[in-house]
Parts: C-alpha cells; sequence; structure tokens
C-alpha cells in the first residue's frame, strides 16, 4: 500500500508531469507575487533593448557615461513581454512556466539515473519542489538553473549512452545562457568538468570538443567577451559580499538555512555510506561549495547537487520499510504517522502565530479547510478506534502527507509579503509625485533596493540594486557603491552627498530611520507627501522631501 501510496499509482510519464505542474502552478496562482527591485530593473531595460536597441551606457541612473553590458538583457525582454501582455499574472505565468521546466527535468533526471525507482524519483521531485516553490519568482536565476539543470541531463545521458549527439545541444544551451544571465554562463563549462572524470578516452574527446563549442558559442552575444568575463568583474568584492542578503553564506538562524544545512547532512551521510560515481562527487560537492558561499546558489544546490540521491538510493523500497499490505510493518508506520502529525502541527502553530493575517482570503479558506481536514483525520478516525491500524495507517499517512504538501506551502507563503507591503508604499509616493513632475525633470534619491522600481516609472536615480554595475570594473568610471556605503554608514554627510547630486527630490520611509528623522528635523528640506501604514504593532511612514529653494 505504502509502495502505492508514494509513487501514486503513477504509470505513465504523462500522469507524472500533469501532477508536478499542478504542483508548480498551484503555488504559483496563489502566491502574493513579489516583484522586486530585480524584476522591475529587469522590465524596464526589456522594454528599453525593445525601443531603442543594445545600450552601450547606462540610461537609467543619473550617472553620465556609465558603462554598461546588460547581462540579463533577454531575461528583461521576457519578462517584460510577459508582463506587457497579462500584467502581473504574466509574470505568474512566466514564473509558472520555467518552474514546471525546472521540476520535470529534475524528475526525469532522478528517474534516469535511478533507473526507473519512479517512486523515489516522484517523491524526490515533491519535496524539492516544495522547498524552492518560494524562489520561483521572476529573476533570472530560474531561467539559468533551468538550462544548467537541462545541461546536466543531457551530459549524464550522453555519460551512460555514449550517444555523442547528445552533446549538440551544449552549444545551443550555452547561447541561451549568455543572452538570459551571462553572470552565470561560465557554469556552462563548470558542470562539464565532473563527466571528465570517467576511463573512456573517446568520452573524454568528444566532451572536450564540446566544451570547446560551448566557449565559441558564448560569443554569440551582444557584447562579445565583456558579456562572457561580467562574472570575474562582478563577484568576489567584500562590499557586495556582506552586504547583499543573497550573496551571504546561508545561516542555520532561518528556515531555509536550516533546511540546507539537513539537505547537505543527508547527501553527505548518503554518499559515505555507498559508493558513488566520481562525477557525482565532484558536481555534488561543487555545488554545495557554491551554496555554501553564498545563500544564491541554494537553487543550483537543490537541482544540481541532490538529484545524485536518486542513483545512491536507487533499490530503494517503501516495501522494505513499511511492508506491503499482507505484512504491513506496524511500528514504522506509526512512527511515519506521527512523524508527519508533528510536521503539520509545526506548520498549523507558525501560520497561526506569524502568518495568517498576511495571507490573501483564498489562502486563508484553503488553511481553514486542511485544518478541518487535519481534525477529521485525528478525530473521527479515533472514534473508529482504527487510526493505528496497519490497514488504515497508509491511507491516513497518505492524507497526512498531503495535507503537510499544502500547509508547507501556506507556510512558505508567509515569509516574504513585508516586501510587496514597503514596494506598494513606494510606488503610492512616485505616483504622486508623477501627478506634478515630469519624470525626465526629476533627480530622485531612494535606498538601493528601490532604484529599479523607481527606473519603471522612467524617473533617473542614483543607485540600485544591481551593485556590480556601481563599481569601477564595470562601469569604467568611480565606485558609486563604496560612495553609496560610505553615505549609509555616515561617513559622508547627507547634506554633502545630496548637494554633491543636486537631487530633487528624496523618498525615505521610518525604516530607515537615521535618514528619515535627520530630513524630517531639517530645515532645508519640506515634505511634500506622507503615507502611513501598519505593519505588525508598528507603524511605518513614508515621505518625499524636496530641498527649499534659496
Amino acid at each position: 500500500m505504502i509502495e502505492k501510496i508514494f509513487s501514486l499509482r503513477i504509470t505513465n510519464y504523462a500522469l507524472s508531469i500533469a501532477f508536478l505542474s499542478v504542483g508548480v502552478a498551484f503555488w504559483q496562482i496563489f502566491f502574493k507575487l513579489t516583484e522586486n527591485a530585480d524584476t522591475y530593473f529587469l522590465m524596464n531595460l526589456g522594454r528599453y533593448i525593445l525601443e531603442n536597441g543594445f545600450p552601450q551606457v547606462d540610461p537609467f541612473t543619473i550617472h553620465e557615461n556609465l558603462k554598461l553590458v546588460p547581462q540579463q538583457w533577454l531575461s528583461g525582454v521576457f519578462f517584460w513581454e510577459a508582463y506587457k501582455l497579462f500584467g502581473a499574472d504574466g509574470l505568474r505565468l512566466a514564473d509558472c512556466v520555467v518552474g514546471i521546466i525546472l521540476v520535470v527535468t529534475y524528475w526525469r533526471l532522478c528517474l534516469f539515473v535511478s533507473n526507473g525507482n519512479k517512486s523515489l524519483s516522484f517523491a524526490l521531485s515533491l519535496v524539492v519542489v516544495l522547498i524552492v516553490s518560494n524562489w520561483i519568482v521572476p529573476r533570472p536565476h530560474i531561467i539559468s538553473a533551468a538550462i544548467l539543470l537541462i545541461e546536466v541531463f543531457f551530459l549524464e545521458k550522453f555519460t551512460r549512452t555514449k550517444n555523442f549527439k547528445l552533446l549538440l545541444a551544449l552549444p545551443i544551451l550555452s547561447t541561451l545562457l549568455i543572452n538570459l544571465h551571462a553572470a552565470m554562463w561560465l557554469m556552462s563549462l563548470v558542470v562539464c568538468l565532473p563527466f571528465l572524470f570517467v576511463k573512456d578516452i573517446r568520452h573524454v574527446k568528444f566532451l572536450l570538443a564540446a566544451m570547446a563549442a560551448t566557449f565559441l558559442f558564448g560569443l554569440i552575444n551582444p557584447y562579445g567577451l565583456d558579456a562572457m568575463t561580467y562574472v570575474f568583474r562582478s563577484y568576489g568584492i567584500d562590499l557586495m559580499n556582506q552586504g547583499i542578503k543573497e550573496m551571504m553564506t546561508p545561516t542555520a538562524h532561518d528556515l531555509r538555512g536550516k533546511i540546507f544545512y539537513l539537505s547537505e547532512a543527508f547527501l553527505i551521510f548518503s554518499f559515505a555510506r555507498n559508493k558513488v560515481a566520481w562525477r557525482y562527487i565532484f558536481l555534488s560537492g561543487g555545488i554545495t561549495f557554491m551554496a555554501i558561499m553564498h545563500g544564491r546558489s541554494l537553487i543550483l544546490f537543490y537541482f544540481l547537487a541532490t538529484f545524485p540521491l536518486a542513483n545512491v538510493w536507487k533499490s530503494f523500497s517503501f516495501k522494505k520499510i513499511f511492508g506491503d499490505e499482507q505484512y504491513p510493518n506496524r511500528g514504522m508506520l506509526t512512527l511515519l504517522f506521527f512523524f508527519l502529525l508533528t510536521i503539520n502541527t509545526f506548520f498549523v502553530v507558525e501560520i497561526l502565530k506569524y502568518g495568517f493575517g498576511k495571507i490573501t482570503l483564498p489562502l486563508q479558506i484553503l488553511f481553514v479547510s486542511e485544518l478541518l481536514f487535519l481534525a477529521y483525520n485525528l478525530l473521527i478516525a479515533k472514534i473508529d478506534g482504527r487510526i493505528i491500524h496497519p490497514r488504515i495507517l497508509p491511507k491516513k499517512s497518505l492524507s497526512m502527507f498531503l495535507i503537510a504538501l499544502i500547509l508547507g506551502g501556506i507556510f512558505l507563503t508567509t515569509l516574504d509579503t513585508d516586501k510587496k507591503e514597503t514596494d506598494e508604499t513606494f510606488t503610492a509616493a512616485i505616483k504622486f509625485l508623477l501627478r506634478s513632475e515630469r519624470p525626465e525633470d526629476i533627480a530622485l534619491y531612494v535606498n538601493q533596493g528601490y532604484g529599479g522600481l523607481v527606473g519603471i516609472f522612467g524617473i533617473k536615480y542614483y543607485i540600485d540594486s544591481r551593485s556590480e554595475v556601481f563599481i569601477p570594473a564595470n562601469n569604467g568610471q568611480k565606485n558609486i557603491l563604496e560612495e553609496y556605503v560610505d553615505f549609509r554608514r555616515g561617513k559622508i554627510p547627507y547634506e554633502d552627498f545630496f548637494a554633491r547630486y543636486n537631487f530633487t527630490h528624496i523618498i525615505t520611509t521610518s525604516d530607515d530611520y537615521f535618514l528619515y528623522e535627520q530630513l524630517s528635523r531639517d530645515k532645508n528640506f519640506r515634505v511634500i507627501y506622507e503615507s502611513e501604514r501598519v505593519e505588525g504593532y508598528e507603524v511605518i511612514s513614508c515621505k518625499i522631501f524636496v530641498p527649499k529653494k534659496d
């Protein structure tokens, strides 16, 4: 029975793909979409390129003659077209399509390396889709992860089948990656390296030839070698590593870090107790090292580092642990049931304690429905006195497992909702400003996280979240990022900083306490707009300041 539960009686590929696709689409429908600053900038870039062609200098900031290599230009066009056609729903649709490609490719890869173990492959895919669901957002990292996963699939299939025609896909994927997300292009070569560790000279020669073609096809982009070498000029910088959350090492103090380190520990344990091919050791080890260095690589960890688990545990069968319908293992079935009960209890408590008011009405209704279903499994079944009967436990475990998937998804939707409210606050302030001012007449200061949002309205600003653009190695001018950090740390007085750039308007919130308070007391600035929002037990204010004219 357990074997049938975890394989979900799936006997053909179409039903498996449909189930996994619905799992991705389900959460995209209900997630409170957060079009963060990077998304806004990307859409603005895509719109600019379609209207004006490829820029050589930055057209969005107040700085002049900043050299620009739009390393995500094709992603910008993709997201802008999706947004232009369908609005926010277009971004959800784009996320959904890329998310389905990711999860289905991962499932197919697991199925391939596990020699067709359907139950194991499907279970791994379900776990991964739940973990990464909150990361499927409209940013290039999901596209580059999909491309790299497809490349690894072709490399693995080539290694096992010796069908050298499969390598023809690598140069094509290289061209896509260099135009969609050039900063990740080098990974198209890096993921090939572990597959060189085989005792087959012919295999190595063909793969080296494919890698050479991958390099040459990387030149097919509007910015040539500048795009291909973008990563060398943009990472390993202390200011960025210390100030950008996704560039920091994952911490076990938050849920995302806990899940990562537990997954990493399980991966190491699995490799240690089994004989593992060298390519899996090098690939998983390298990607794990990247994820430990920078949290931005976590999505690569779950898709590229964990699929070898399907090979390591390919002989795994749920029957070995839980028995079958004729000879059920009552102890293990009971342990599974109460483990799932614990997981569900955690999700319920956390949602009620911190997140119920943050989620949308449809999710609140869904949560209450799942809560009632959970109560049914515990109370109604108990009346029959059969809740721990070995014939009943598999069915109850399936119910608890499905409840956990839904409650887990609802829980994940509560993690990033505050950002959405802040975006709406800044958007309202910008719209107020544009009632009386033309975009071309405004030189605006906002903090780094909201530059991209300002740009979508055609307003020029000081800095945005593309930190690497504002260092001399990329812009050919000066270290604007360092200047901004010095200003934020108080090394540059705000009076001197604002005078230096002749800002016409400054938008800030009470979250940015020091600057907000200083400007509110400074008689040289006046307030032309103010709004408030309630966030938990705090009231967050937003103001637009303008310098007083002499």
